[in-house]
């Protein structure tokens, strides 16, 4: 049951920011998020996930269907993600950052999965600490392959 609690704690709040995502802290201070809000930043209705949350399920699909972490098979999920919208509600890829777009495509066109990110201290945004979720639930892993799968 952790892990169910787990991921959907995480994409409950996705969901709740996903409205107002670029909004100054100041502002939320005023107006915090209270309930589930939608049209906001991207026009989606209320309880949409993010890029955050799709790559998430992306990664637990693949640990899941691979008994294990197979980087290949990520980086193929993340593909099916922004390429037909899979892990989405709504089969579509509204919102990603461009050092992931950049990493999958690096992928695509032939880079090896643990070499397709970026290497600068730069290239890891919110959404690589998002992703790595799934494998707190993993008994032993080491931290090479956590390193390996956040990169």
């Amino acid at each position: 049951m952790k892990v169910k609690d787990g991921i959907i704690g995480l994409i409950i709040g996705d969901a709740l920011g996903v409205p107002v995502e670029f909004s100054y802290r100041e502002e939320l201070m005023e107006d915090p998020v209270t309930d589930m809000l939608g049209y906001g930043t991207y026009n989606m209705p209320p309880g949409t996930w993010s890029d955050d949350s799709s790559m998430t399920i992306a990664t637990m699909a693949s640990i899941v269907n691979k008994k294990g972490i197979d980087y290949d098979d990520i980086m193929l999920e993340f593909l099916a993600w922004i390429e037909n919208g899979k892990y989405t509600q709504y089969n579509d890829t509204f919102d990603y950052g461009s050092t992931t777009i950049h990493g999958i495509y690096n992928y695509k066109i032939g880079s090896e999965a643990i070499l397709s990110g970026g290497a600068d201290e730069r290239d890891n945004g919110n959404r690589s600490l998002m992703r790595i979720i799934p494998l707190a639930y993993i008994p032993d892993i080491d931290y090479e392959t956590i390193e390996n799968v956040q990169d």
